[in-house]
């Protein structure tokens, strides 16, 4: 959705356009692909699991990110039961978790293996142990595996969001660490993101906008 509305607005999404040179400029940053130049007076760094990387292209401190690996299964419903109403389970102390998901049900050994930014793919292993402790919490056995999965989960040191911009350069804006929350938090940390380069008014307390700034890290 709001890849769409952004499309729309004039904005130009280019995938597959690795960063790989980051210059700062006198009027903004120069930002180099494999076939293309693009020039711009502020850049934000939402790179994901690559924020502290891209950081340090433009000469930017790294804040020091962790990239934590979580992988998921997808199985059929436990002896055909509708859990389209079912909540999300929590095994003790969350080493699993479980959830319904169009007609199946999501299981998560819910590890976080520190890992290095990379396209993430699930662990075996890892799954088989985190579906055997959601075994033994149910009645019934795991049913098919429809499909697997992982993903990094980025959290920034104190495990809070990271937005605005940097200490040692304002044309340089964080947008990082949001953790397994990006898609809950996108529209209001897009929302503050917008209001700080427009120089609009946010419409959170300044004591938020302290908390989720990068200068706390100074």
């Amino acid at each position: 959705t709001f890849a769409r509305m952004a499309r729309q607005n004039g904005a130009l999404i280019k995938p597959k356009s690795a960063v790989t040179k980051i210059t700062r400029t006198q009027t903004g940053w120069r930002i180099q692909t494999a076939s293309e130049t693009f020039e711009a007076r502020t850049v934000v760094n939402a790179a994901g699991a690559w924020v502290d990387q891209i950081a340090e292209m433009a000469g930017i401190a790294p804040l020091g990110f962790s990239p934590l690996r979580r992988s998921m299964a997808r199985i059929s419903a436990p002896a055909d039961l509708d859990v389209g109403r079912w909540p999300m389970m929590f095994g003790p102390g969350e080493d699993w978790y479980a959830k319904p998901d169009a007609g199946a049900l999501i299981v998560s050994p819910a590890e976080e293996d520190l890992t290095t930014p990379h396209d993430a793919f699930s662990n075996d292993l890892t799954l088989a142990e985190g579906l055997a402790r959601y075994e033994a919490h149910v009645t019934e056995p795991v049913p098919r595996l429809l499909s697997s999965w992982a993903g990094l989960r980025t959290f920034a040191p104190d495990r809070t969001l990271v937005i605005g911009p940097d200490t040692a350069d304002p044309a340089f804006i964080w947008c990082a660490g949001q953790g397994g929350y990006g898609m809950q938090s996108s529209p209001g940390a897009s929302q503050l993101l917008a209001d700080l380069i427009a120089g609009h008014p946010p419409s959170i307390s300044v004591d938020a906008i302290r908390a989720l700034s990068p200068n706390r890290f100074s």
